[in-house]
């Protein structure tokens, strides 16, 4: 008998989001944040806006996943909810929020 491969998986639409907000998406918020530490430059720039767009596009495309690609929880195997996306949402979106504001507001005094 032959496996058949997720349908989730099949579409090069499913494997691009979950692949974004997995990793490339949480890698382009972590690089940004590291060039604001390193550069300080000056509020608001360029940076800080593609930090924020960033972030609202993980949540975006987060939404995406589950809501028309049959996402699954980040564990794999089970169907995640909206219930999931509320939660990501709020820790992605406060966790990010308080980072960037401890690095725009905290570091330049240290």
């Amino acid at each position: 008998m032959q496996d058949q491969p997720n349908a989730e998986y099949s579409s090069g639409a499913g494997c691009l989001t979950r692949l974004y907000w997995m990793f490339l998406g949480n890698a382009l918020l972590a690089m940004l944040l590291v060039w604001l530490i390193l550069n300080r430059p000056k509020f608001p720039c360029l940076q800080d806006a593609g930090y924020l767009l960033a972030l609202a596009s993980l949540v975006a495309v987060r939404y995406v996943d589950i809501r028309y690609v049959n996402g699954e929880t980040g564990e794999g195997g089970t169907p995640a909810t909206m219930a999931d996306w509320r939660k990501y949402s709020l820790l992605l979106v406060s966790a990010g929020a308080v980072a960037w504001l401890a690095v725009r507001v905290l570091i330049p005094y240290l």
